[in-house]
């Protein structure tokens, strides 16, 4: 498993928006393409929430599985098998539905 820590976004020991986005957005998020990750967050720095929704959103479009928490406690917070759906219906099926 990858591991992402939200420390490589934070500049001068705080999150401000606009550094945050800029450090995102130079981020190479091609290297964590169909792997795991797992996001840890920062025990010496208050992260908000919004920052950990726009790491795991970037990941998602490139990561298998995202993961937050460390080695030893985690959520699952997405899977590529979620976004996974059923097969679409023939059409004969389709015209059932009313």
């Amino acid at each position: 498993m990858e591991i992402l820590d939200l420390a490589v976004f934070i500049e001068n020991g705080m999150v401000t928006e606009t550094a945050f986005f800029e450090q995102v957005d130079g981020h190479d998020w091609s290297q964590y393409q169909d792997r795991r990750v797992l996001v840890k967050g920062c025990g010496t720095t208050i992260v908000p929430p919004w920052a950990f929704m726009v790491v795991a959103s970037r990941l998602a479009s490139v990561a298998k599985v995202v993961r937050y928490g460390n080695e030893h406690s985690s959520v699952s917070v997405f899977r590529q098998s979620w976004l996974e759906k059923k097969k679409p219906a023939d059409e004969e099926d389709k015209a059932n539905v009313k």
